[in-house]
C-alpha cells in the first residue's frame, strides 16, 4: 500500500510568493498542495474544504497575521502541523520565539533550500495524538 502524500495549505498574501512555493512543491515525492489562501480568513476557510496535515503561513499579512493565523488553525485543527515564513529584514517585525508557538520558522531567502525537508520533518514526527508545538 502507498502512502497518503502530505497535505499542504500555502498562505501568503504576495500571489507572485505564493505561486513561486506551490512551483517548489508540485511534483515533489510524497507532497500534495491542497489549497491555497492569500489571507488569513481564506486559510482557515481552506482548511475546513482540504484537511491540510502542514500549513506554510507568511507572518506578514493585513488583516489577520500569520501568527494570529497559525494559533487558530492550530486551535481548529490541532494535528495540523505550521511552518511560518517571513521575508522582513527588520528584526522587530520578526516573530519572537515565545510568541510564535507554532511547529517551525524559516525566512523566506532559505525557503528554496529547507522548506521540503522541514516539511518531511514534521510529517514524520506526527502522532496519533496532538503535537507538541516547538518554537524551531
Amino acid at each position: 500500500m502507498e502512502a497518503q502524500p502530505i497535505r499542504i495549505l500555502l498562505v501568503d498574501d504576495d500571489a507572485s510568493f505564493l505561486n513561486s512555493l506551490e512551483a517548489l512543491l508540485i511534483g515533489q515525492p510524497g507532497l500534495e498542495v491542497v489549497g491555497k489562501a492569500a489571507s488569513g480568513a481564506e486559510a482557515l476557510a481552506a482548511a475546513t474544504r482540504a484537511e491540510p496535515d502542514v500549513a506554510v503561513i507568511d507572518v506578514l499579512m493585513p488583516v489577520m497575521s500569520g501568527i494570529e493565523c497559525a494559533h487558530l488553525l492550530q486551535e481548529r485543527y490541532p494535528k495540523v502541523r505550521v511552518i511560518l515564513i517571513s521575508g522582513s529584514i527588520f528584526e522587530d517585525r520578526r516573530p519572537h520565539p515565545d510568541e510564535r508557538g507554532t511547529d517551525a520558522y524559516i525566512e523566506k531567502s532559505e525557503v528554496p533550500e529547507r522548506l521540503h525537508a522541514t516539511i518531511l520533518a514534521l510529517a514524520a514526527e506526527t502522532t496519533a495524538a496532538p503535537p507538541g508545538r516547538t518554537n524551531a
